[in-house]
């Protein structure tokens, strides 16, 4: 096992305000006098990282699922086979597809590439069995034979990431590689952050997801106060089920590498650690100047650490 830590330039903006990427500070700056931004910022995000996506040449589908239809994007190579392995990217709480923008498009130059959004997500609709973590699980398997995937490199970003576990613990021979960034799977109890109420709430959320630099205007602190009252988003939180995959950890097979903001205070680094400790054959990396969303505030450090590991003579665990 090993660790290492990358220096990273801080790219704080609101460019990763809740994963959504593929934002910059002028398209910002462009949105900000319009009346749909300033009403619905969170929707704006992602509608504007969609139609990023698309225009990468992505594909927006739906794929029935034990009855729920399971919207994702798909990209990959020409010559890439429809079945077979496929990187699977998976987003956090109460997040969507969409916060892979920023990677998405570069992974699917060599592979097929999914984004799915999670049950209860996103477009999806909240799953018959509740929203849990043992139904997330259920209805990525179903999700995979769905569209033909037999092996996955899975991605996992925060609640993305426990359930990435979960999965690969109940199928080992399926799972080829895991990469968890910022993982969830630890924590006996959500942060109270996570329902915020006042802005002043919201302000401390946006610190502790994307780090102490980061400030956001009183409308995206309302838009981010009516995000926690996401009916699936609280009904998750306040589940029965914890999150808990502590006793996952040692019976992960597949190479794992843990990427980490060193300023997340979501999900601090020690979680890292430990899940490090814990899972064989793997690594830690940390990386400075980044917190809980790597793949919208670091994307060209992720995909680095990535291509290096899935590149065929590349650095293994």
């Amino acid at each position: 096992m090993r660790t290492r830590a990358f220096r990273t330039p801080r790219r704080f903006a609101l460019a990763g305000l809740l994963s959504t990427g593929l934002l910059s500070a002028p398209v910002l700056l462009g949105l900000a006098g319009s009346v749909a931004f300033y009403l619905r910022p969170m929707a704006t995000f992602r509608a504007l990282s969609r139609a990023g996506l698309r225009l990468s040449g992505a594909s927006e589908r739906t794929a029935e699922v034990h009855g729920l239809p399971v919207r994702y994007f798909e990209a990959s190579p020409k010559s890439s086979p429809a079945g077979g392995e496929a990187i699977v990217l998976l987003h956090g709480l109460n997040d969507s597809a969409e916060t892979w923008a920023r990677v998405m498009p570069a992974l699917a130059r060599d592979r097929r590439v999914l984004a799915p959004d999670l049950a209860g997500f996103g477009r999806v609709p909240v799953p018959r069995e509740g929203m849990r973590l043992s139904a997330l699980v259920r209805y990525l398997a179903g999700f995979l034979d769905a569209v033909g995937v037999e092996r996955a490199v899975l991605v996992g970003n925060s609640l993305g990431g426990a359930v990435a576990i979960r999965y690969a613990v109940e199928n080992p021979g399926r799972v080829s590689r895991l990469f968890l960034l910022d993982s969830a799977g630890l924590l006996t109890e959500a942060p109270p952050e996570l329902e915020p109420e006042t802005r002043e709430e919201a302000r401390e959320l946006v610190g502790m997801t994307f780090g102490p630099e980061v400030t956001a205007p009183r409308f995206v602190l309302d838009g981010l106060i009516r995000w926690g009252r996401n009916p699936a988003h609280r009904a998750y939180i306040h589940s029965d089920e914890p999150t808990d995959v502590g006793e996952d950890l040692s019976r992960i097979e597949a190479p794992t590498t843990i990427i980490w903001g060193e300023q997340d205070r979501l999900i601090p680094p020690d979680h890292g650690a430990e899940m490090h400790a814990a899972i064989p054959n793997s690594e830690l990396i940390l990386l400075p100047g980044v917190a809980h969303v790597p793949q919208a505030q670091a994307p060209r450090e992720v995909l680095r650490i990535v291509a290096e590991r899935l590149a065929p003579d590349g650095t293994r665990a």
